[in-house]
């Protein structure tokens, strides 16, 4: 598909997701001027294509999702456009580009009788656009800009008449604007002061931790001992119990149960017992941050290793893999990037990337960073740069996002 595309996680006071918003382009502007303001297939949302392709569980792991529709899209039939329960969507209207006219409000009220809910961004002035929040459930609210005389003016207006109405914090960059928002406003909150280390200084890593990267460090050397790695792994019971579940589950019906460590890790071999490690003990280091942190390492690194055929790295997919995993150590161990691969030693190219976006890997860890960040325009200059197709990156990301689903429903 033509689309760059990215859900974005919306949390709860707890640092729980309580949804995703799509933030999306077609095409690649810079190359083709095929974006979404162009008005040929104006009517037609590539994301309610693109839910109606990819099962909602892998997009946004069942939650509800927000997705952005235009004036056109708006005056056409949204409901044969999708195949998605009327309750798990919100349609995103842009105040910069709408306006409060029947036409479009009587589509709005039509939909809201289907099921449908509503949100709005870019309000400016929220007079104008009292007849439209009437049907509204979510109101957007930029912090960049949040204390703007008429952002403060329009946010009176609206929580004034609509009390039902929820705010969406967007661009929390920092746990202290997310603590003193959470204080002051109840409400919806995006931005990565979930994935920032609490503190820069030093921080001990406990005894599990010390031995899930022992674990790690051990099962990167290609002539790793099965004995020396069954030991560490019998030391920790959830480790234990999930390979376990997996050796003995139907997919590899075995005719009798596997009831040691040792003989688990014989039968699945050094590839495959390697693969399981990474990413288990990517989830346990990261049990206990939101989990989203551990989402977005392990979609991360399943995406960077998709990367690696597009940037002429094809041999180099596994350490790519690693590269996108060990991305957000620092929050994961509460301390500077730089210390925390130091424990997990990395290869030099791994640290030059994560580190200072420089070296061999610079240049993918830093598209990701762009793409999740729906930097488009920065984007659009990569894909030109190293000369790239927008299909293969929505693939690529497509599949990260639909492997980890699997993986989840593996260890289910």
């Amino acid at each position: 598909m033509d689309l760059l595309i990215v859900p974005v996680p919306l949390f709860d006071e707890n640092i729980a997701v309580e949804a995703y918003y799509f933030r999306n382009r077609r095409g690649n502007d810079l190359l083709d001027g095929t974006g979404t303001s162009q008005f040929d297939g104006a009517m037609i949302s590539l994301p309610l294509e693109m839910l109606n392709m990819v099962s909602m569980e892998a997009l946004t792991m069942g939650k509800p999702i927000f997705v952005p529709i235009t004036r056109y899209m708006l005056l056409s039939k949204l409901e044969d456009q999708s195949r998605q329960p009327a309750e798990k969507i919100i349609f995103l209207l842009d105040g910069s580009e709408f306006e409060a006219v029947a036409p479009y409000i009587d589509n709005i009220a039509r939909l809201k009788e289907l099921g449908y809910r509503f949100a709005m961004q870019k309000i400016g002035d929220a007079e104008k656009f009292l007849p439209v929040l009437e049907y509204c459930d979510y109101v957007f609210y930029d912090h960049q800009i949040f204390d703007q005389m008429n952002e403060v003016k329009c946010r009176v207006t609206i929580h004034h008449r609509f009390k039902n109405i929820v705010s969406v914090y967007t661009h929390i960059n920092n746990m202290d604007l997310f603590d003193d928002l959470r204080a002051r406003y109840a409400g919806l909150y995006e931005g990565h002061f979930y994935r920032t280390p609490l503190t820069q200084g030093k921080h001990d890593v406990s005894p599990l931790q010390v031995n899930l990267i022992n674990l790690l460090n051990m099962v990167r050397d290609e002539n790793f001992e099965f004995d020396e790695v069954s030991d560490i792994i019998q030391k920790d019971p959830a480790l234990t119990v999930a390979l376990l579940r997996l050796v003995n589950s139907a997919y590899f019906a075995l005719k009798e149960k596997v009831k040691t460590i040792g003989q688990a890790v014989v039968m699945l071999g050094q590839t495959e017992i390697r693969k399981w490690i990474t990413t288990a003990v990517a989830k346990l280091l990261g049990a206990e941050k939101p989990d989203e942190v551990t989402r977005l390492s392990l979609i991360r690194a399943k995406f960077a290793e998709g990367l690696g055929q597009k940037f002429g790295m094809e041999q180099e997919s596994q350490t790519l893999f690693l590269m996108g995993l060990f991305s957000v150590l620092d929050a994961i161990l509460e301390r500077p990037i730089s210390e925390a691969l130091g424990l997990v030693h990395v290869s030099d190219d791994i640290y030059e990337a994560l580190v200072n976006r420089e070296g061999r890997y610079g240049p993918v860890y830093q598209f990701i960073l762009e793409y999740e960040s729906a930097n488009w325009n920065a984007v659009s200059r990569m894909l030109i740069l190293h000369d790239l197709e927008t299909a293969d990156i929505y693939n690529a990301y497509v599949d990260a996002m639909i492997w980890y689903n699997e993986l989840l429903g593996g260890e289910e």
